[in-house]
């Protein structure tokens, strides 16, 4: 079994994620009222802290609860320039996410942390459904379409595949845990084409499925999700020699 590594010198990660879902009660245009709220009490930490209004805020609130792909998208994001964290808020949804540079876990949780308590301070949200941790990696070190990189065998029709085009999802269990795992190869990642990587993408979301514990609980629950998704990762589906080349440090 793979050893877990503390950290890689060649990070793969994307975008890091931290959600929880709600359901709100009817007619309660939650969406529209907590970035406010989250707004102004982290504008005092993020001086240059930007609102922006997302497309989804335009979509009539009728329509996006009855479509399963609109539930969940968030209506407004709070940002900054000089950080590489975002909050973002919608009627079913709050996330933190960190993008490239990541900060490292124990500066992701701070803000997790925070963001759990300004939540429940709010008195805005009703009790979570469901929280989750994902992990969005672009794995760059063979020309894409490969999945020489990952302890995955696939066949079809009798042949072997491992440099075709590919997308693919599927659900592992992991005692009381379940990971949502997407595979895509190629794929590319950038927020601008001069500036775009190709690669494979590993995307990695981590659900603890035991009964929620209140908002404290969430707290208890987030490094279980954490250490299970690293060791999914590095044990599950990373081959070693695909971690060697990612210039491991213990």
């Amino acid at each position: 079994m793979n050893a877990i590594p503390k950290r890689l010198g060649k990070e793969p990660l994307v975008e890091a994620i931290w959600q929880i879902q709600f359901e709100p009660e009817a007619n309660q245009p939650i969406g529209d009222i907590l970035h406010g709220v989250l707004y102004t009490a982290l504008k005092v930490v993020y001086p240059t802290l930007r609102l922006l209004r997302l497309p989804a805020a335009d979509i009539p609130a009728p329509v996006a609860q009855l479509d399963p792909n609109l539930r969940l998208v968030p209506k407004f994001r709070m940002e900054s320039d000089n950080s590489p964290f975002l909050f973002q808020t919608g009627d079913h949804i709050v996330t933190v996410n960190c993008r490239k540079p990541y900060k490292g876990w124990d500066a992701f949780k701070e803000k997790i942390f925070v963001l759990i308590d300004l939540v429940k301070e709010s008195g805005i949200v009703p009790q979570p459904q469901r929280h989750s941790l994902r992990y969005i990696d672009l794995i760059t070190l063979d020309l894409a379409p490969s999945l020489d990189t990952l302890q995955l065998s696939l066949t079809v029709g009798g042949e072997h595949i491992t440099k075709l085009p590919l997308q693919m999802r599927l659900e592992l269990p992991d005692e009381n845990f379940k990971h949502v795992v997407q595979i895509v190869t190629p794929a590319k990642v950038g927020y601008q084409i001069s500036d775009q990587a190709e690669g494979t993408i590993l995307d990695i979301e981590t659900v603890d499925t035991t009964p929620f514990k209140g908002w404290d609980g969430l707290k208890e629950q987030v490094d279980f999700l954490h250490d299970r998704s690293k060791a999914l990762f590095f044990q599950r589906l990373l081959t070693p020699e695909a971690i060697k080349r990612m210039e491991p440090e213990d």
